[in-house]
């Protein structure tokens, strides 16, 4: 297996860039609320979710796997929401509980896989995940060019965010519901971690004949 590659070099450009330029870049600019700066910012955004894809393909496509590629992957991509999420709360663009809900479902997923690699095997990745991943990154980059959060539901555009929310909610939900159904196809239920409980008999006691006689 290689140890770097140009497919493990746009990984190790996404890890870099995400938490260091583009957070600042969304704090700083998006209050401006500039239809103009908005629109550099959604694409910028794009174009880094576009690597998530492009380096799969030409792994995949062109035998490009490296030790370094295989491991940062996944982290480079988490770098991307998480950053992009964050940086949007603090512009103000985005409620916190949704990035809450995102990151939790994607929480509980790292969960059921650590687990599942534990006990010696793995859940492949589905559909709906990426599903999931297109919708998010549809739903981010729309909040990211959206100026008009400010007016509420009397802009279209804002009706226009929430229907893309509800459908990145959904696909969310799909994908988590997708990857237990799998976990639980090999592993069964959750409850199996914490084991079956014993039923403990109660112990009679007889209180006169624990009693110490008086002296």
């Amino acid at each position: 297996m290689k140890l770097f590659s140009f497919s493990t070099l746009l990984t190790l450009g996404r890890l870099i860039f995400s938490p260091l330029v583009l957070p600042l870049l969304l704090v700083y600019l998006l209050p401006q609320n500039i239809f103009f700066i908005n629109g550099l910012l959604s694409t910028l955004f794009v174009l880094l979710s576009l690597t998530v894809f492009f380096d799969d393909f030409l792994a995949s496509r062109f035998n490009q796997v490296t030790r370094i590629g295989k491991h940062l992957d996944p982290i480079a991509d988490r770098f991307l929401a998480y950053c992009t999420f964050v940086a949007l709360v603090a512009a103000n663009k985005i409620f916190f509980y949704w990035v809450i809900m995102f990151m939790g479902a994607d929480f509980f997923v790292i969960g059921l896989r650590t687990i599942a690699r534990k006990n010696n095997f793995e859940i492949p990745g589905s559909f709906w995940d990426r599903l999931r991943s297109f919708g998010l990154t549809v739903y981010l980059a729309f909040v990211i060019l959206n100026p008009y959060q400010s007016q509420g539901f009397a802009h279209s555009w804002n009706l226009i965010e929430l229907l893309l929310l509800c459908v990145a909610v959904l696909l969310a939900l799909m994908s988590v519901k997708k990857y237990y159904d799998a976990f639980k196809k090999q592993y069964g239920p959750l409850d199996k971690l914490f084991g079956q409980s014993k039923k403990v008999e109660p112990v009679e006691h007889d209180w006169f004949k624990d009693q110490k006689p008086e002296q």
